[in-house]
């Protein structure tokens, strides 16, 4: 699948930016390119970063810090290049006056002809991201009328007592997934990752990496040219059928052992010796292990507790195995499948493999699509019903405000004016 990515605000950018590393590192080490453009064109070509805040864009690390890829906002007006301060509704203003600068930047040097999708991505605790990104959203869907994804990364717990971040992030999602016209939306907990060992600055760009990351494969496997690294082939028009709605993605691996052979039996091989069938048993072993992490690792917990079982309520469930050709045994698809199958009962269901790309891991790329019930719903419901509590919190500290000051002014009143 073939993507032109659009960053808006700065965590988005940043993650875009993230995403430009992981297509050189594609580019480089399997010939595919994951974005739009041609061979000769840089992999950056399809990457567009949107901002109100010029310092932001200068902490981009590849994607080109030009016009026709960095799209800075509020240029002829008050914000001047300076951020839309936490306030989203400035940031989606913003982002309607500059329609026909994001528009046309994108047209000219996104080929979007190219692209088999459009991914918008914000951070939803911010100003510009999480304002601009519905409005962006619309406006790409209705000018190039291709499925257009958002992912809404959602804030760290420290920021759940902060009334600006969760008003921003409440009125967001609602925005977004009640009220845009993207064709799905992945939702990415920001909490679920972080590692409290770790700096803020480390835990964010572990986390940038990770998102992109998860979506190096599938992207990957559709565009696969050798055939030695073709199997059963998940192409862009099998995620653009299960991509509606909530969304989740994970991806785990796991090493391969190597084997130990004495020096005789490396020098004269194995001598097409059949294996051992503890080797089999160990082999799907370590597959299914590596498949219940990519559950536990999706981009936002979104289980549900049914009669004692762990299950997930979805419309649609995609299975990738990727790893060596010897790994990819009928026996581990079929018990992906059975699994994927056990796990996410009656949802329509595609399973691929991408044989021989990876030489030392295994890996399991699962997405999730259409979430109806569980933590991920429930997730949502939770940041609307506080940030109400919060706006209402304000407003009542507001008018309190206000009347302690009326009464100070009326006992003023009885003083001389200088």
């Amino acid at each position: 699948m073939k993507l032109v990515v659009v960053g808006a605000g700065q965590g988005g950018s940043n993650i875009a930016d993230e995403f430009v590393a992981l297509g050189k590192w594609v580019w480089k080490n399997r010939h595919i390119r994951i974005f739009t453009g041609e061979e000769g064109d840089p992999v950056s070509q399809g990457v567009f970063a949107v901002n109100l805040g010029a310092g932001d864009l200068y902490g981009l690390n590849h994607i080109p810090q030009t016009e026709d890829h960095t799209i800075l906002l509020g240029t002829t007006d008050e914000f001047r290049g300076r951020g839309a301060g936490k306030v989203n509704a400035d940031g989606a203003e913003q982002a309607r006056r500059g329609a026909s600068k994001i528009l046309s930047t994108i047209r000219d040097h996104g080929n979007v002809a190219k692209a088999d999708a459009i991914l918008v991505i914000a951070t939803t605790a911010g100003g510009t991201g999480s304002g601009s990104v519905g409005v962006i959203v619309d406006l790409l869907k209705e000018s190039f009328q291709k499925p257009v994804y958002a992912m809404l990364v959602l804030p760290f717990e420290n920021q759940y007592n902060d009334p600006d971040s969760m008003v921003n992030t409440a009125t967001c999602l609602k925005r977004v997934m009640e009220n845009s016209q993207a064709d799905a939306v992945f939702l990415v907990d920001n909490q679920k990752f972080v590692r409290g060992n770790q700096t803020m600055g480390a835990n964010y760009a572990k986390i940038n990496r990770q998102i992109a990351d998860s979506f190096m494969d599938i992207l990957c496997v559709g565009e696969e040219t050798e055939r030695r690294y073709i199997g059963e082939v998940l192409d862009a028009n099998d995620l653009i059928r299960i991509l509606h709605g909530p969304t989740a993605i994970g991806i785990s691996n796991a090493p391969i052992p190597k084997k130990s052979t004495s020096f005789m039996g490396r020098l004269l091989g194995d001598g097409g010796k059949s294996k051992h069938f503890s080797e089999s048993k160990t082999q799907i072993e370590r597959a299914h292990n590596v498949l219940h992490q990519a559950l536990a690792e999706l981009s936002i917990d979104c289980e549900l507790r049914e009669n004692g079982h762990i299950i997930y309520d979805a419309q649609h469930v995609l299975g990738l195995f990727s790893g060596p050709e010897h790994e990819a045994t009928e026996e581990i698809v079929e018990m992906m499948d059975n699994t994927l199958a056990e796990r996410v009962p009656g949802a329509g269901r595609r399973k691929g493999t991408y044989p021989g790309r990876t030489s030392d891991t295994i890996s399991f790329t699962v997405i999730i699509s259409n979430l109806g019930r569980g933590a991920a719903m429930n997730r949502v419901e939770t940041f609307y019903n506080d940030a109400l509590k919060m706006m209402n919190q304000v407003q009542h500290s507001r008018k309190g405000r206000a009347r302690r000051w009326e009464a100070a002014s009326k006992t003023a009143a009885g003083l001389p004016d200088l």
